[in-house]
């Protein structure tokens, strides 16, 4: 059976519904979000990950699906790794607080997928080293 999926979006909340529901999950990005701690053209501040992100990214998205609690295979297929690192990037914003939109990390996912791969993972590790 077809479900039918639409979502809205604006600068600080999306909303997502479907064709069975009445209700709609709203989310309304919070006043006090952080800043990304490191740029997204700051690649070479990491030139390893920057490697794995130019040349083998998918190992890098499975490695970051890991550390963010997502099945290991979470969309390693080299293909769609511009989207494995959005809904990521989604992810951690949303978890960590951290400003943007979906609309910010669409354009930075599909103009410079590897900067945005690199500038994910540093996010990652440096959370991590501070736990």
């Amino acid at each position: 059976r077809l479900q039918l999926h639409f979502a809205v979006f604006s600068r600080s909340s999306f909303r997502v519904t479907t064709a069975n529901s009445t209700m709609a999950a709203i989310y309304t990005a919070p006043s006090d979000q952080r800043a990304f701690k490191f740029g997204l053209f700051d690649c070479m501040g990491d030139i390893t990950t920057s490697l794995f992100a130019f040349c083998v990214p998918c190992l890098l998205v499975k490695s970051n699906a890991e550390a963010m609690a997502e099945h290991p295979l979470f969309m390693c297929c080299c293909v769609q790794y511009p989207l494995a690192t959005w809904l990521l990037r989604q992810k951690l914003r949303l978890t960590q607080n951290i400003q943007g939109d979906l609309l910010d990390d669409c354009w930075q996912v599909m103009f410079c997928s590897p900067c945005a791969l690199v500038q994910l993972t540093r996010e990652i590790k440096d959370i991590q080293a501070s736990k």
